[in-house]
């Protein structure tokens, strides 16, 4: 990430807030930054949703109406969804209503598309479908969004300007807009930025944390994701920027976290790594090609390094559990007898770590 500013527009002084709270303890969120999404984050939520037969709702209305035909059936395509029902609307009653929010109550995955927060906030905010949405978060369901879609998850909402006359698509340049400040709290006490690295926006949730010390900034660059579940998070697939208005490396009011590292809720600090002595970063990964959703071998090329020595060598392995090339993933190790290692890795349907074996 590099240093960036943009101007912050002055700050409601009262936002609806939960206590200090963790997410639902059954449910999966997939919090994703934007622009290209990684194979990892794709096969995460597939994996989280029940596999390629899962009912899935697609919500495209963060987008224009001349963008929204056809859109979910490119993304089912994308995931290889076979079971999927597009819901959308502009209006806050059909929104109130027991049918439009049927597909909801029979579902195990959402996907809300990007576009503009301040869309989802007119037709969906305080209404049925944002109480469904939490109800199949508290029944074990994963929600998943992408920059508006991520944003949105937060209780406090960023850049939620609504379209005017003169400027129809919304002004996301201003971090907090009245009346667009509270997103459905799908993610308690945090406000979520996205696109962070690719437009800049770095010190952007700065103001935003220290008018309200309760929320968790998040900033996500695109590409990254967070996955949360219970009282915690874990990265993949690059950096996010965690403001907790601390003063941290070179008087910054934020620290990055990489793909891999995980935040605890309950004691607001990152969750310490085991000090292995070994680090593989995968150069190229390929497992078998099985449905998305599936925990499957990798096999692939790599670089082992010493952590303690830095010494490292290219290694062609295989290992027993999901491993990804992209996003800069690193997995910790120890050795584990001739050509062999245990990786601490997550399977694509848990966010526990675990030991694998790989062999080289």
């Amino acid at each position: 990430m590099t240093f960036g500013l943009l101007l912050i527009v002055p700050l409601a002084s009262s936002i609806p807030c939960s206590a200090q709270t963790a997410p639902s303890e059954k449910g999966w969120l997939v919090i994703h930054g934007g622009g290209t999404m990684e194979p990892e984050v794709r096969e995460r939520f597939m994996a989280l949703a029940g596999g390629p037969d899962a009912k899935i709702v697609m919500i495209p209305t963060a987008l224009a109406d001349a963008e929204i035909p056809g859109r979910s059936d490119q993304i089912a395509r994308f995931l290889g969804v076979r079971n999927y029902t597009e819901l959308h609307t502009r209006s806050r009653d059909l929104a109130n209503s027991d049918a439009f929010v049927e597909p909801l109550r029979h579902a195990s995955g959402v996907w809300i598309d990007g576009g503009r927060q301040w869309r989802l906030v007119d037709a969906y905010a305080g209404t049925a479908v944002e109480r469904e949405i939490k109800a199949l978060l508290a029944r074990g369901g994963v929600v998943f969004g992408s920059s508006a879609g991520a944003s949105i998850q937060a209780s406090f909402l960023v850049r939620g300007a609504p379209g005017t006359p003169s400027n129809p698509e919304g002004d996301n340049t201003i971090v907090a807009a009245p009346g667009y400040e509270t997103g459905f709290g799908l993610l308690p006490n945090s406000a979520i930025d996205q696109h962070v690295e690719e437009r800049a926006r770095e010190t952007d949730l700065d103001a935003v944390v220290a008018a309200h010390p309760e929320l968790l900034g998040i900033g996500l660059d695109q590409s990254a994701a967070i996955i949360v579940h219970g009282d915690s998070f874990f990265v993949v697939g690059g950096q996010v920027a965690i403001h907790d208005g601390k003063k941290h490396v070179g008087g910054a009011a934020y620290y990055l976290l990489s793909s891999g590292q995980a935040y605890d809720w309950k004691t607001h600090s990152v969750v310490a790594q085991d000090k292995l002595p070994l680090a593989l970063t995968p150069i190229t990964a390929s497992r078998a090609p099985d449905a998305p959703g599936i925990n499957s071998a990798t096999t692939g090329r790599g670089i082992l390094e010493s952590r303690e020595t830095s010494e490292s060598e290219r290694i062609t392995y295989q290992c027993d559990v999901n491993l990804y090339s992209v996003g800069n993933n690193v997995y910790l190790g120890r050795p584990d007898g001739p050509n062999r290692i245990k990786i601490q890795a997550r399977e694509i349907d848990t966010d526990k770590l675990r030991e694998y074996t790989c062999t080289y």
